[in-house]
Formats: C-alpha cells, sequence, structure tokens
C-alpha cells in the first residue's frame, strides 16, 4: 500500500527537527527542464498561465528567478494550507517520519513525486496549470507514466491527492489499484461534500495512516480521527467513506 498527498500552493520552509538522512527528489532533471521554461515567462505570462492577480504573479516571477538558489528544505516540512495543517508534520515522531518516507509521498506539477523528506526549493506550478514546452504540450504530457512507474509494485494506491493531481497516475494503473477516500459533513441528516473539511481529513488520515504503520487497506475503515467514523452504506471497495456531524465554526470556538 503507497500513500499519495497532493502538494500545496503555499510554501514556507522550515527545518525537520530530527537527525535523521534527507533524499533527493526522484525527478530532480526532469524538474530542472520544467523550471527553464518557467524562467522564460514573464509576470504577465505567468499571471496568465496560473490565474492569479498581477502583485501574486510578480511575486511567482521572483520565486522562480530564484529557484535553484534558495535553501533547500524537506518537502512535508515546506508544504502548508489545509491537507498539511491535518497532516500535522510537527507532531510527527521520527519513527513515524521514517515510516512515511518509505510508504507516502506528495505528487508534484514541478517534482512529479516528492517523499517527505525530499529536499527542495520553494516553488509554484499546479499539475493543472497549461504549461507547454519543446516536446510537451502539457505538465500530464510531460510526466506521462513516470510517476505512475515510480510507485508500481508498492501495492493498492491511496489517493488522498486531488482529481487534478491523480490524473497524473490513474491513466496508467488499473482503475481498482487506486482507493480514493471520502470525507463528508452531515448536516440536517444529509452528507455533505465540502472540500476545505475533506482536505483537513485527508492530511489527518496521512498522519493517522503513519503514526499506525498502516500497510493494508481493508484497516482504512479503522479511522476515527476528528469525529470521522466509517460509513458501511455509503462506502465501496475503491471509495471508503467517513462521515462526521457538522458544526458551525461559531460553535466549534
Amino acid at each position: 500500500m503507497f500513500t499519495l498527498l497532493v502538494s500545496s500552493k503555499t510554501m514556507v520552509p522550515s527545518e525537520c527537527p530530527f537527525d535523521i538522512e534527507k533524499s533527493q527528489p526522484v525527478f530532480s532533471e526532469q524538474a530542472k527542464l520544467i523550471d527553464s521554461v518557467l524562467k522564460s515567462k514573464s509576470p504577465r505570462q505567468l499571471q496568465k498561465l496560473m490565474h492569479i492577480s498581477p502583485k501574486l504573479a510578480e511575486a511567482t516571477y521572483n520565486r522562480i528567478q530564484q529557484w535553484g538558489e534558495v535553501a533547500l528544505t524537506p518537502a512535508w516540512y515546506t508544504f502548508v494550507g489545509d491537507v498539511y495543517k491535518g497532516l500535522q508534520i510537527e507532531k510527527f515522531t521520527k519513527d513515524e517520519l521514517e515510516f512515511a518516507q518509505e510508504h507516502m509521498a506528495t505528487l508534484s506539477g514541478l517534482y512529479g513525486l516528492l517523499r517527505p523528506l525530499d529536499l527542495i526549493h520553494p516553488y509554484r506550478l499546479e499539475l493543472g496549470y497549461k504549461l507547454s514546452g519543446k516536446g510537451f504540450r502539457d505538465l500530464y504530457d510531460f510526466w506521462g507514466d513516470l510517476v505512475a512507474q515510480q510507485i508500481a509494485g508498492r501495492g493498492p494506491i491511496i489517493n488522498l491527492s486531488s482529481e487534478e493531481y491523480i490524473k497524473v497516475v490513474r491513466p496508467h494503473v488499473h482503475e481498482n489499484d487506486i482507493i480514493t477516500p471520502w470525507f463528508m459533513q452531515v448536516k440536517h441528516g444529509e452528507p455533505e461534500f465540502q472540500a476545505i473539511h475533506a482536505k483537513i481529513a485527508r492530511g489527518a488520515m496521512a498522519r493517522w495512516i503513519s503514526k499506525n504503520r498502516i500497510k493494508d487497506p481493508l484497516r482504512l475503515s479503522e479511522f476515527a480521527e476528528d469525529r470521522y467514523s466509517y460509513s458501511k452504506e455509503l462506502s465501496t471497495p475503491q471509495s471508503p467513506t467517513f462521515t462526521r456531524e457538522f458544526i458551525p465554526v461559531a460553535m466549534q470556538r
């Protein structure tokens, strides 16, 4: 069983607190090729490509120009956002981090696949951006089956990423090899999907998998963090579903 998370647009580099060997991204050379294409883009071109504001485009341009020069930090200690809010990397023990390094990774538009301790430069590049270059029409075309090949033979894939990102793997593996947990909020007796809560829950499940050394996908039904419980009624083998009663933000304070 191999678990996949999704990268975040926001990155705030920090250091790993453990004396543990760091790793190099498997696709470092491919990342350099993509970076060379990004470096050729003006702030205005980046604004159009990434659908961002002029101010953010200028900041992104500057970050791209500095990529390869700024300090390297471990991937899971660089990403921030809802998924990583749920992951809570700061609570990982050294043993849990070593398990994650072996059995988990993050899908990335720039790096393809990142293990937790892979050293990276901060970047901004969604897989869905229509970036093209010599020999590729978009990032899915660029990565082809490289990412899928890298995780081949690792057992069922636990998809805690997003549809935008798992699309880089999905065409190259059997559909039954991908298991996508769903997290629902129950309001007035009806389950609803709410993206922000689902993202946080995906991170929480990744933390739980690592903490409990889960290697059998059948054990996912045991997940009961953050008030979630397994719903047999809503689940299928490829989509185990977890629900919890919705509590308005005002009542959570």
